[in-house]
């Protein structure tokens, strides 16, 4: 959202503002203020109990969660060449599951990926939703990346492993 309102290190005039300005700002303003709710309540739970929180399931459409991970994604720091393409296979799907728990995961996936990709000039991100070959919705992230060791990919999911120097280990638990 900064970007936005920013031209060359300057603030950008009122008459540059336009609706569409405004209302990316408004669903960005939207968009943070759901992502520091589900936050807040995932630490919160992690405080009280030291284990995930219970999951609150609803249905919603995949397209309205890769809107919110579009703009979650446009804060982080990537590589000039790096790409983050979003692919719905269908407009209407919709998955029943925990919305800010979906959108933390994916994130997590997203940010792994470009931190991953730093040296790799080309980086391209793909998140691809559909069907999978059970018949039930499906969400898949990969990269054109060095991938993940064999000896590591067991452990990803596990509360607090990690191999970033600086790395919490919570993102994908």
């Amino acid at each position: 959202l900064l970007n936005i309102y920013r031209s060359d290190e300057r603030p950008v005039r009122p008459e540059e503002v336009t609706e569409k300005t405004i209302t990316t700002t408004l669903q960005g303003l939207n968009v943070i203020r759901e992502q520091g709710k589900g936050l807040m309540e995932f630490v919160e739970s992690y405080r009280k109990l030291t284990r995930m929180p219970k999951p609150e399931r609803k249905y919603f459409k995949v397209i309205d969660l890769y809107s919110r991970v579009q703009l979650l994604t446009g804060s982080l720091e990537k590589g000039r060449h790096t790409e983050i393409l979003f692919h719905p296979e269908n407009s209407d799907l919709q998955i029943f599951a925990d919305e800010n728990l979906i959108s933390l995961v994916l994130l997590n996936l997203i940010k792994n990926a470009v931190e991953a990709n730093e040296k790799n000039p080309g980086c391209i991100i793909n998140i691809f939703t559909g069907d999978g070959p059970d018949g039930k919705p499906e969400i898949c992230v990969s990269d054109n990346g060095p991938g993940i060791s064999k000896e590591n990919l067991e452990e990803i999911f596990i509360p607090f492993f990690t191999t970033r120097e600086k790395g919490s280990g919570i993102g994908l638990s």
